[in-house]
């Protein structure tokens, strides 16, 4: 399956698992490619992604999501089965795997079992789909660029530049999320002061059309941080 029929396939179960009002708020690349296409819809930065990534909020009944889930990709696709393939720990979310009728993967769902009222409602082909809000999937993003991690993540750099480009964030509300996560945002140190391994890093990067040079991108992250006070000085970055 080439990724244009993969993403047209994700929304479709995404619709479908929405029809069962399941407690899910849906998360990441395909949640901010909907929200920034509806803000601008000249958006022409796309991040291609490959898989579901949502809250289950609310008790976990493994029968019951997997049965959401199946009925989901079945309806969207007769021949694709589901199989549960890690259900959550410490840090870890419940797994799903599609597969296709050659019993080989077509994608996955990642599923944290978490509260978040921090979403909202997108009315889609007559179907109410709840997705994280700009302002929690940025808070999300902002905390791993702040993090010691922050290279196996790099593309959350390129997620925020372009969430950025295309809204005002009020940090006193990201910082409302921050708080109700219990998550505190780092010094940046990492990322600051490895400017040259964040290039490397964010070059490397494939499967984003019309992918936007990384100095633009560095210098709008950058900017935004030492604008709302996030870091100090910019003389301490590796050039």
């Amino acid at each position: 399956m080439d990724h244009n029929n993969l993403e047209i396939f994700l929304y479709k179960v995404i619709e479908e698992i929405s029809k069962e009002n399941a407690p899910i708020i849906f998360k990441g690349g395909l949640a901010l490619k909907d929200i920034l296409k509806r803000i601008n819809s000249q958006q022409s930065v796309e991040r291609k992604t490959t898989d579901i990534d949502g809250n289950w909020v609310g008790d976990v009944d493994y029968d019951q999501i997997t049965e959401v889930i199946e009925k989901a990709v079945k309806r969207v696709n007769s021949n694709f089965h589901v199989e549960l393939k890690r259900i959550p720990g410490e840090n870890k979310s419940i797994g799903y795997k599609i597969f296709n009728e050659k019993n080989m993967p077509v994608t996955k769902i990642d599923l944290d079992v978490k509260d978040n009222p921090f979403y909202i409602i997108l009315n889609i082909n007559d179907v109410d789909i709840k997705y994280s809000s700009l302002e929690k999937i940025f808070a999300d993003k902002l905390f791993v660029l702040s993090d010691i991690h922050v290279f196996r993540r790099i593309k959350d750099l390129l997620d925020v530049y372009l969430i950025l480009k295309q809204s005002n964030m009020n940090m006193i509300k990201v910082k409302e999320i921050l708080d109700f996560d219990k998550r505190e945002l780092g010094d940046f140190s990492t990322l600051l002061q490895n400017k040259k391994q964040a290039k490397q890093s964010y070059d490397m990067l494939a499967g984003i059309e019309e992918k936007p040079a990384f100095e633009d991108v560095w210098k709008e992250v950058i900017d935004f941080l030492i604008a709302n006070h996030l870091i100090v000085r910019e003389e301490t970055f590796e050039i």
